[in-house]
């Protein structure tokens, strides 16, 4: 089952840098007004925030699926 180990390898290292990156900043504009061809824009930031606990599930259920794949091999 190399396909359970290739997939707890990457929920580690998704683990890891969740933990590491606690907040993804997304940013995009938005329109705000429209007059005949004139727009007006803002940007905007929105921060997603990873929580912790996340991260060390991830970690967890990776490494799981890791060895349960090499054993399963």
């Amino acid at each position: 089952m190399r396909f359970l180990t290739i997939l707890g390898v990457l929920l580690i290292v998704l683990g890891v840098v969740g933990l590491t990156y606690s907040v993804i900043p997304i940013h995009h504009t938005e329109e705000v007004a429209k007059l005949g061809s004139l727009t007006a824009t803002k940007d905007k930031e929105n921060d997603v925030v990873i929580p912790p606990y996340a991260g060390v599930i991830f970690i967890l259920v990776g490494g799981a699926l890791a060895v349960a794949g090499r054993r399963h091999a």
